[in-house]
């Protein structure tokens, strides 16, 4: 039964990769074996979906949401977790790399400390399962097209196009691909080894996926974050598509709001959360297309040490941009995922120029890319007012 319980909650696939607290000293020792068990069945595999929602602030055209979980909470098994908090996986694999470093040697990455492989280890699992990429057979390249109203499929996973994010996601939880999941994990080690002050913001998250792993990053070096009170993760989307470029903004912002493949429920974002036990009062959903949302943000947001901008048309940009640049703190990072022939990357380029700043713009794959914050700047909202942005 235990077995199985395991399988269910984890996967058969990872169960042997997980179940790390049975080997110690000794192996396989019966008390362990137990002991993890039932850790499993309280954290893990059986608790009842008792969420409540906290509005945090609502209003015409926006709402502003977290979740609140009980403390501990066990139930009939009618939500299932695909695996347990961070903290506990990451305790597993240190001991899983306390075992095995002392029967293998010259293998890369071994002189590093055990904590720090596991670190790595768990977010390459959430990295996995976010990108579907853990589903091998069972998951399908979906074609990456905004104009047609039913996503067809590309044939079977081609690993190549999802490291490169080339195709979209059928099982999984973002369309991002490897290396622009590596890009979220590589800033935000960074922000927090350097002790960059702030929150972490996307904007645009589909089912959540990219912000999942996001959260899976923060929580993962938990303890190296030296601020006294824990970094918020901001979800923002509007949880229906693409706005319909009302606003007549840009050109190239027509077309992008029919969409269905992309229209994606404020629950289905919640409960990803959930499953990858990464919910808490820490992640912030924030519902609505960002011209009603991000003014009403702001006075919410202290700083953020990286923002990731995900909106693909210029009017969501400059939302964003508009709202949240002065928040983001000297020395932290902006990611547009859609860099490279999208009019969000017209956007960011004309607030350069009425802003007088020229980042560095760093490539990560075909679509994406990043810039460093280096100066603080004085946002010119009035041109934000006036819909005047050149």
């Amino acid at each position: 039964m235990r077995h199985f319980l395991l399988g269910l909650v984890f996967g058969t696939g990872l169960t042997s990769i997980l179940n790390v607290s049975f080997f110690s000293n000794n192996f396989f020792l019966e008390e362990s074996y137990l002991r993890t068990a039932s850790l499993l069945e309280t954290v893990g595999a059986t608790m009842k979906n008792e969420k409540k929602k906290q509005v945090l602030a609502k209003g015409d055209g926006f709402e502003i949401f977290n979740m609140i979980l009980p403390a501990a909470a066990t139930g009939d098994g009618s939500t299932l977790r695909f695996v347990g908090p961070p903290d506990h996986i990451i305790e597993r694999l240190k001991k899983r790399y306390d075992w095995l470093d002392t029967i293998t040697e010259n293998v890369p990455g071994m002189q590093t400390s055990s904590l720090d492989r596991a670190r790595v280890a768990y977010l390459e699992m959430i990295k996995s399962m976010t990108t579907g990429s853990v589903f091998l057979d069972a998951e399908v390249s979906i074609l990456p097209e905004i104009t047609m109203p039913r996503a067809k499929t590309m044939g079977p996973l081609n690993l190549t196009r999802r490291v490169s994010g080339d195709d979209w996601t059928y099982l999984g939880d973002t369309m991002t691909g490897w290396k622009r999941i590596d890009n979220v994990h590589a800033l935000l080690k960074d922000v927090i080894q350097r002790n960059i002050p702030g929150d972490y913001i996307e904007t645009g998250v589909w089912r959540g996926g990219s912000s999942m792993f996001a959260r899976a990053v923060i929580l993962a070096y938990s303890q190296q974050q030296q601020s006294l009170s824990p970094r918020k993760s901001f979800v923002c989307d509007s949880f229906r598509g693409l706005p319909p470029a009302a606003r007549a903004l840009h050109k190239d912002d027509e077309g992008y709001d029919n969409t269905p493949y992309l229209e994606v429920h404020e629950d289905i974002v919640v409960d990803g959360f959930d499953k990858y036990s990464l919910l808490d009062e820490d992640v912030i959903f924030v519902k609505g297309f960002f011209n009603d949302t991000m003014p009403q943000l702001r006075p919410q947001v202290d700083r953020l040490a990286v923002m990731r901008l995900d909106g693909d048309m210029y009017e969501s940009t400059v939302d964003a941009l508009y709202h949240l640049y002065d928040k983001l703190s000297v020395g932290g990072y902006v990611i547009m995922d859609d860099w490279f022939g999208f009019p969000s990357k017209i956007a960011c380029e004309d607030f350069f120029k009425v802003h007088n700043i020229q980042p560095t713009i760093v490539p990560i794959d075909n679509l994406a890319a990043y810039w460093q914050k280096t100066e603080q700047v004085e946002i010119q909202y009035w041109r934000y007012e006036q819909l005047k942005f050149t």
